[in-house]
């Protein structure tokens, strides 16, 4: 399998989006969120209620004073039982540093699961890639990351993450894109997508395809995607710490 590597000179960074609008949240099927936002959910004020934020401690909870009763389980998640009729909001967070808000409108019924997932990567410092990143000039760095990821090898520091948490990309690319795997760093991060073309005919590639802001890199395992054929694409992207 022939790897193209082409690095991107694209000026900015990865924008973290801020949430304004209320998003709703409909029960145990996983939610995503980016940090901060501000989210509304029902839940049971005569049976205990679950909150999960995948892959997360919850460490902070905020609220009206009074207005009801919690508990941490041993994984993290909050167990929570309104104890008003009225609304009111929560505010959390957690010991990765994801925040979250809740407007909670209190019912009678059964307890409920809210299942929320961090849409963006958590800012945790990373010395190890940090050092490793900075040892050599910036496109040095690129070419060296995209040479690791295409052999399937992992960067000097870098750790793996849900592809879930993964940055929002949604490229011109023409062809179906599905997350496999996700590598943080320090001001860079990698995912791998699985190519399909799901039209009936051949579809030529290029990186400028997959370039959207925040992409630093593109790597393309073939050139041309047959009618239903499969192939893969490594994206570099600043972190959203790079881009703050």
């Amino acid at each position: 399998m022939k790897i193209t590597l082409s690095a991107l000179a694209v000026a900015g960074a990865l924008v973290c989006l801020s949430t304004t609008a209320l998003a709703a949240v409909p029960g145990p099927a996983g939610t995503p969120f980016e940090n901060n936002a501000h989210l509304k959910a029902q839940m049971s004020n005569t049976s205990p209620n679950k909150i999960i934020i995948d892959g997360e401690l919850i460490t902070g909870v905020t609220g009206p004073e009074n207005a009801y009763t919690k508990d941490n389980t041993a994984d993290g998640a909050l167990m929570i039982t309104p104890l008003t009729g009225q609304d009111f909001t929560l505010f959390l967070e957690t010991a990765g540093g994801v925040s979250v808000s809740i407007d909670v409108s209190p019912k009678p019924g059964n307890g409920r699961t809210l299942h929320l997932i961090p849409a963006s990567v958590p800012l945790k410092p990373n010395p190890d890639a940090k050092a490793w990143e900075e040892s050599q000039p910036f496109q040095k760095t690129l070419v060296s990351v995209a040479r690791h990821v295409v052999n399937g090898e992992v960067p000097e520091g870098y750790t793996d993450m849900k592809v879930a948490r993964g940055p929002a990309y949604n490229p011109p690319a023409g062809v179906q894109l599905t997350p496999e795997r996700q590598l943080v760093g320090s001001h860079l991060q990698v995912v791998r997508y699985r190519m399909k073309n799901t039209g009936y005919i051949s579809r030529p590639l290029s990186e400028k395809q997959f370039w959207q802001k925040g992409v630093r890199a593109v790597m393309l395992s073939t050139r041309t995607l047959y009618a239903g054929g499969e192939g893969f694409v490594w994206v570099i992207f600043s972190t959203a710490e790079e881009g703050a």
